[in-house]
């Protein structure tokens, strides 16, 4: 109220409603200057919350909808380094390049045949893609940066993490319980 006092007081006479305080109080209490504003705070959140939900509940925030993007690029791509010409030839995978030897008028072109290693490199980048969003790529897990005092850890703890199973999953469920 006193921001708002001083506010109306910087401007024209005619312009404000009032420069009184006791009247800017009054109008709060009377209209619920606090409880509206409250409640249109909570609409804003209410609405940037449900859009944040939306945006995460849909397209390719979901699992499912990237592993099929995926696969799509991976089907594309295998298309793309199977793909034969007329003389049988995957020309996809062996690039036409000229390269020269020489300089000056001595200089001679030389056509080649280039390997797409950057296809291939793309392939297989897709195909690990999938494994790590469908979980059948295991990732490495740096256990020297944990800082683990390993003798806190249970007789079932080192059990399980002995036989594979992930330490962050176990330490996990040992401070739930």
């Amino acid at each position: 109220m006193r921001l708002l006092a001083e506010k109306y007081g910087e401007t024209e006479q005619n312009i404000t409603p009032t420069r009184s305080k006791a009247t800017l109080n009054q109008w709060s209490s009377k209209f619920e200057w606090v409880n509206r504003a409250a409640t249109y705070d909570a609409e804003i959140e209410r609405q940037k919350n449900d859009r944040a939900r939306d945006i995460m509940q849909s397209g390719l925030a979901l699992e499912h909808e990237r592993a099929e993007k995926l696969k799509a690029l991976a089907a594309f791509l295998e298309g793309q380094l199977y793909e034969r010409g007329e003389d049988g030839v995957y020309h996809n995978v062996w690039l036409p390049d000229v390269k020269q030897i020489g300089s000056g008028q001595y200089a001679e072109r030389v056509d080649i045949e280039r390997f797409n290693a950057a296809l291939l490199s793309e392939y297989r980048a897709t195909l690990d893609d999938i494994a790590k969003e469908t979980g059948g790529r295991k990732q490495n897990i740096n256990t020297r940066s944990m800082n683990v005092d390993v003798a806190n850890l249970t007789d079932e703890q080192l059990e399980r993490i002995a036989n594979g199973e992930d330490p962050f999953s176990v330490l996990g469920s040992a401070s739930a319980s």
